[in-house]
């Protein structure tokens, strides 16, 4: 049972997993053109940058052509708010107003599918910030409301026979 208080962050995608993985901003692309651009031709590209390549690479192989889910959607926009919530806390040097920056920021970065007014990124960024880690989170969010669900009715049933 997970107790209200604690929560985790869903997994990092790990090696050859794409389905997870955070789809890139148009801002990390015009960086990482940047990157390549500053780079000399005649030189062997950076072996960070060389890897961030290839995983864009493989990313985009595997997305072409695929329909997105709720679930992807509700993914990446957790993503965005959390990059732009680390970064105003690296900045600021404080939490406090991170959040709702992060909300708002987000909501100017993402096009297309991902698109959104700030607080369908709140919703999604809280949505998936309470998803345990290390389980599917719609399985662990059903049984957390069947769970939710029989103690309203036991406690419904006790009301009754205390009237009778």
């Amino acid at each position: 049972m997970i107790t209200p208080g604690k929560r985790s962050q869903p997994p990092e995608p790990g090696p050859g997993v794409v389905e997870h993985m955070p789809e890139p901003t148009k801002t990390r692309l015009r960086h990482l053109r940047g990157q390549l651009a500053a780079a000399h031709a005649d030189k062997l590209l950076p072996s960070d940058l060389y890897r961030e390549l290839q995983g864009l690479i493989g990313w985009a192989d595997w997305r072409i052509d695929r329909p997105l889910t709720r679930d992807q959607i509700r993914y990446q926009r957790f993503h965005v708010v959390s990059m732009f919530r680390r970064q105003y806390i690296e900045q600021h040097g404080k939490k406090r107003g991170s959040q709702k920056y992060a909300y708002h920021a987000a909501a100017r970065e993402l096009t297309g599918p991902y698109a959104g007014a700030w607080s369908t990124m709140k919703d999604d960024f809280l949505f998936e910030q309470r998803a345990p880690g290390g389980t599917d989170p719609r399985s662990v969010r059903i049984r957390e409301t069947l769970e939710r669900r029989a103690r309203e009715a036991s406690e419904k049933l006790a009301r009754r026979r205390r009237r009778r």
